[in-house]
């Protein structure tokens, strides 16, 4: 588990090993040197999705969580806590549908029907996270407790989007048909799909390891 505060990891390791030959006049010196690759590993909030939608999950610090429970700093990016912190998970992401923002609550047009988190110890039900509008992401806070069981929370968030109806435009075609024996052509308006329906679909982000929610006595 990488606390998610710690951006940036790296390390370096150089091996140098000389070989000296020996047993006759005027051998050989060979020098070899292996040197092992640079890795860096940054630790961000973690985005996935389907063809449908896109989004990210983040931790941060609640505001009133007291101190000994977290790393100073509210609204901090951490998933490391202790009890009796306040853990908010935020959500946002992109509709692919049309391009835009994924979008919530009762303004014009919203695209997300719900989200829900599943896996916070003592909940048996999928927790709601409620989408703020002045903000344009979700969010959930999730209060502990001495109560609350330690160890690592592998939570998981599901986005469900709105159906989105199937659209039409009228459109013509002639029309051949036979009247007192005679063959007549008519224009008819009928209606022709321009894009089928999309029905409810749902994602389900499940946490790596590298952010999973670590709850401890204290940090």
């Amino acid at each position: 588990m990488n606390r998610v505060i710690r951006s940036t990891v790296a390390g370096a390791c150089a091996v140098g090993m000389l070989i000296v030959g020996a047993g006759v006049a005027g051998a050989q010196t060979t020098t070899t040197t292996t040197t092992a690759p640079t890795t860096t590993t940054t630790v961000v909030p973690y985005g996935s999705g389907n063809k449908y939608m896109s989004f990210s999950v983040e931790t941060v610090v609640g505001g009133g969580s007291p101190a000994g429970s977290v790393y100073p700093g509210s609204c901090t990016l951490e998933n490391d806590f202790g009890l009796g912190a306040t853990v908010v998970f935020r959500m946002w992401g992109t509709d692919f549908e049309n391009g835009t923002p994924l979008v919530g609550g009762a303004g014009a047009n919203p695209n997300v029907s719900s989200v829900t988190i599943n896996g916070l110890p003592g909940a048996t039900t999928a927790t709601s996270m409620a989408y703020s509008t002045s903000d344009g992401y979700w969010t959930y806070g999730w209060k502990t407790s001495t109560a609350t069981p330690t160890g690592t929370v592998a939570y998981t968030v599901t986005v469900t989007l709105n159906p989105v109806g199937a659209v039409y435009k009228t459109a013509y075609k002639n029309v051949t048909k036979t009247v007192h024996g005679k063959k007549v052509v008519r224009r008819v308006a009928y209606k022709k799909l321009v894009s089928a329906l999309t029905p409810a679909e749902s994602y389900t982000f499940v946490a790596p390891t590298t952010q999973d929610v670590v709850l401890s006595a204290s940090v």
